[in-house]
């Protein structure tokens, strides 16, 4: 049998709804599951295991009680109803899922994606002996898809499938005990490859290929919507996130000129309807646009004569909002920091000078009552903060951008368990890495290509924080950086 690492790999988990409503029916029959599974269950292995490091997944449980608290751990978590494949949380090698028997016949559904043939390894476990964990993979026609090998401790089981082919597998699980009673479970599905296994890296060649990368990470089944933002220069993007967020779409990047191939391939991929451009025609042309038209795409843009007006002209697609943040518009960690924040909770980045409120600015600032200000006074001045006297300022800010980025996450007081990691020496990353950050709520962490900053450092340790999911290739955060990571 092939080595099984010796730490069970964790886990970026991105899930969403998935799968044609037309598996609802068909194929799957419920009966049926779950008598394979029981089936299953019975059989015996002389193998146990023994190695204490799958110990984990359980001491990742322990202390919780519902699925709240699950929530506020950062980890993904089962996304009910799930009770059937058309509604099945997706997940990925390496991830994993704390889920729960909401009553005694509750079977849930996941569908793993694997791109290229591997020995696979699926281990689950239950929060308390009252539960018995049960779970097999089937195909999309449901037909079961038995281990070649069953490792079983107790309740705890490993099932072994070596070398299941590329394509979309379903996992069902189940109480054995049809127990129920809201009992917490924990799966999880991983190769035997040595990794760096709590460090998840989302890069493409170059930044147009790293912002279709995370695309896929978060958005598997596709997007109704996609904002194109221009590749090279970041002030009509800064503010696009909540947007972006809003709409759940992902964020592509795309030169001036001329319709890059791969962007255009990757909007057909996700079946858009829609594009949004940010920014005037001189940061995207009218013939990029035109290009969209011809695919049959419908094409609006958001932009302004300034990049403060384009960042108002943003904030009133959001719809009415009191609150609102107040970013330098000269440069871009500061609002890129903020930004998994500000998407999540439906608040406008305005952009500001150093030292005046742009009319634009101050014009969309008429029903907002609490603003926070990112960066220092070099880069919002006091003055500018005495011109938001009305709307109850907080100054957010640190030595620097990655202390700025720390204490943003810490004092907005976001989990701090898993976090994203990017550059804070280029905007492409981050503001493409921004909307799948809110979309499980972890902050933007910068960090140099080269090293960890002291600041990161005390964060990571003040927080524990276990899991790292890097934005971009070695070219903007080294492999120095990721082991460091790693390592802490």
């Amino acid at each position: 049998m092939k080595k099984i690492s010796t730490s069970l790999f964790v886990f970026l988990l991105i899930f969403c709804f998935s799968v044609s409503p037309s598996l609802a029916a068909g194929p799957f029959d419920y009966p049926t599951i779950k008598e394979e599974i029981h089936s299953l269950s019975k059989e015996q292995s002389s193998t146990t295991l023994d190695d204490s490091t799958f110990t984990r997944l359980k001491e990742k449980m322990k202390g919780l009680k519902d699925s709240d608290e699950m929530k506020l751990m950062g980890e993904v978590y089962e996304q009910e109803p799930n009770d059937y494949p058309y509604q099945a949380d997706y997940i990925r090698l390496d991830d994993i899922v704390l889920g729960t028997f909401w009553w005694a016949e509750d079977l849930d559904f996941y569908r793993l994606d694997i791109d290229e043939t591997k020995d696979t390894y699926i281990y689950g476990t239950t929060w308390t002996t009252l539960n018995n964990l049960g779970y097999l993979l089937f195909t999309p026609e449901g037909d079961p898809i038995y281990p070649d090998e069953m490792l079983e401790d107790g309740s705890d089981k490993l099932l072994i499938y070596y070398s299941l082919p590329p394509g979309s597998y379903y996992l069902a699980a189940t109480d054995l005990n049809m127990f129920g009673g809201d009992g917490v479970y924990g799966l999880t599905a991983f190769t035997g490859e040595e990794t760096v296994d709590n460090v998840y890296r989302i890069s493409g060649k170059d930044r147009h290929e790293t912002a279709i990368e995370i695309s896929k990470v978060g958005w598997p089944d596709g997007a109704e919507t996609v904002v194109l933002a221009r590749d090279t220069t970041f002030p009509d993007a800064l503010a696009g996130a909540p947007f972006a967020y809003q709409k759940d779409a992902p964020i592509l990047l795309n030169p001036k000129e001329s319709l890059n191939g791969k962007v255009k391939e990757r909007i057909n991929e996700l079946g858009a309807k829609e594009v949004v451009i940010l920014g005037g025609e001189g940061a995207i042309s009218a013939k990029v646009a035109k290009d969209l038209k011809n695919t049959g795409l419908d094409v609006r843009r958001i932009g302004g004569e300034t990049r403060y007006e384009t960042a108002a002209n943003i904030a009133k697609e959001l719809g009415y909002y009191n609150q609102a943040v107040i970013a330098y518009g000269g440069n871009f960690p500061d609002a890129l920091s903020i930004a998994p924040y500000a998407a999540s909770n439906g608040i406008p980045i305005l952009l500001s000078p150093t030292d005046e409120l742009a009319d634009e600015t101050n014009e969309a600032l008429k029903s907002v009552t609490d603003t926070i200000i990112v960066g220092g006074k070099s880069a919002i001045s006091d003055k500018v903060q005495k011109q938001l006297a009305e709307t109850n300022p907080v100054r957010i800010a640190g030595a620097n951008r990655y202390e700025t980025s720390v204490n943003i996450a810490t004092q907005l007081e976001m989990p701090g368990d898993i976090i994203t990691v990017a550059t804070g020496q280029n905007f492409a990353d981050a503001l493409t890495g921004s909307v799948l950050a809110a979309k499980y709520y972890e902050p933007i962490i910068l960090v140099e290509k080269n090293k960890v900053p002291d600041p990161v450092r005390k964060y990571i340790s003040d927080n524990g924080t276990w899991y790292y999911t890097v934005l971009g290739g070695e070219g903007a955060v080294s492999e120095k950086v990721v082991e460091e990571l790693g390592g802490l």
